[in-house]
């Protein structure tokens, strides 16, 4: 409870200087930075059909830069504001990503755990379906099966 109660409070708060860093049909990619000076790259790419044929759908990744490797890295683990990444990236920075791509069926990804974690589902997982179902996307349902896959699905008409 003491999660949703965050959330609430943190709802409408996100970093909101992200920009596009690459944009063609194939790759969207988009950059931000939170209060502390980590950078984020949020990545949707296409699942294409056959020999590089456009696809509907779509995976979804984002990443924190680690000057360790000096490479964007999904496991690398920073001290920030959780709920104000989560509303970043999966509120302002996917709602305009549907809104550019709006003929798309499906995005995919994963709320992968930590290493410490031996759960069938993540915290981040968990984080990610509390925030979508406080925050659902119009014309799309969430798909999840108690895994650390999540996949949100266009409505039919």
């Amino acid at each position: 409870m003491k999660h949703l109660i965050y959330l609430k409070i943190f709802e409408y708060l996100s970093y909101n200087n992200y920009k596009i860093l690459r944009y063609n049909n194939f790759y969207i990619d988009y950059k931000f930075s939170d209060d502390l000076g980590n950078e984020f790259l949020v990545q949707f790419k296409n699942i294409t059909i056959g020999n590089n044929k456009l696809g509907k759908d779509y995976t979804f990744s984002y990443f924190v830069w680690d000057n360790n490797i000096n490479n964007w890295s999904v496991y690398k683990t920073i001290k920030s504001n959780p709920f104000r990444i989560v509303n970043t990236v999966l509120g302002d920075i996917m709602d305009d990503f549907i809104k550019r791509k709006s003929w798309i069926n499906k995005i995919q990804f994963e709320g992968l755990p930590k290493d410490n974690e031996s759960e069938y589902q993540s915290k981040r997982t968990k984080m990610y379906l509390r925030f979508l179902k406080e925050n659902p996307k119009s014309d799309f349902k969430v798909v999840n099966y108690g895994n650390n896959v999540i996949t949100l699905v266009k409505n039919n008409k």
